[in-house]
């Protein structure tokens, strides 16, 4: 298990309800887009299905009864069906892309995350698909392909200054000072910064960026701010900025983002822990 300063830990009780929307179920599976909220905590269970994902905002904590990671923006992870785990999400809470197929004997018992350079042409994948109104096999053999590879390489584990380091930065992106976090550490300020690119695959410049964005997302899938709002209790200069960021990570626009839970002709469903366990056609689907 994780130790206690994890940075995706927060309060376990809440008042939000996770959101799932399937935006596609074909011959290679389902295609789910669910928002967890901050603070959520879903109990060690297992799904009966192979599930790919990848974290557009926030971040979380999984743990197996033999591995641990803290994902965060960017991340892919596999499970193969079976695979119990555990999840606690971060204070912005988690947006979360999910490819659910059948089982695949090939690639065995497997779990993984790892840091994606792919992050923004799934986005554009997903970003076409829904300027379309539909998603197609090709688009999904192509998200198939950009969000494999994490059953093959996990994220090295960082060094415990290093994992504060990541805590500061997310929990006060605009007030923490880098001198301050090096000294404390030891280390020089460029040492730290080169080692937080290379264990987290981001600079600290787009980790602050990223929060921001973490933060306006769950302002508006939690509080149901307007985009404008949102953009200016994340800390973005103004809405503008803040829909170019969430476009350019994760193909949506702030509105887009919304009706992809508020659409009245296919509403979202509101989840439980257990929402993995809900049958559907050729296999069951997981989030």
């Amino acid at each position: 298990m994780t130790e206690s300063a994890d940075p995706a830990a927060t309060p376990a009780v809440f008042a939000k309800t996770p959101k799932r929307r399937s935006l596609h179920q074909g011959e290679l599976g389902e295609l789910v887009l669910s928002f967890y909220p901050a603070g959520h905590h879903m109990a060690e269970h297992a799904h009966d299905v192979d599930q790919r994902s990848i974290i557009l905002s926030g971040a979380l904590a999984e743990d197996t009864p033999s591995n641990a990671a803290t994902p965060g923006m960017s991340h892919i992870g596999f499970k193969a069906a079976g695979v119990r785990h555990e999840n606690r999400y971060s204070a912005q809470g988690a947006l979360i892309l999910a490819l659910n197929s059948a089982p695949d004997r090939d690639v065995g018992p497997g779990w993984g995350w790892a840091p994606s350079p792919w992050a923004s042409q799934i986005g554009a994948v997903l970003s076409a698909a829904r300027s379309r109104g539909a998603f197609s096999e090709d688009a999904l053999t192509d998200l198939l392909a950009l969000m494999s590879g994490a059953e093959q390489a996990s994220e090295r584990p960082a060094p415990g200054w290093l994992i504060r380091v990541r805590e500061a930065v997310r929990a006060d992106p605009d007030g923490v000072d880098l001198q301050v976090l090096a000294n404390e550490a030891g280390v020089h300020r460029v040492h730290l910064s080169r080692a937080y690119s290379r264990h987290f695959n981001a600079p600290i410049s787009v980790e602050r960026r990223r929060v921001r964005m973490g933060r306006a997302v769950q302002a508006l899938l939690e509080d149901k701010a307007s985009p404008a709002h949102a953009a200016f209790e994340a800390g973005f200069a103004d809405q503008p900025h803040f829909a170019r960021t969430l476009r350019a990570e994760t193909g949506l626009t702030p509105r887009g983002l919304v009706r992809a839970f508020t659409d009245e002709r296919r509403p979202a469903e509101e989840v439980t822990s257990v929402q993995d366990r809900t049958a559907a056609p050729a296999y069951r689907a997981a989030s």
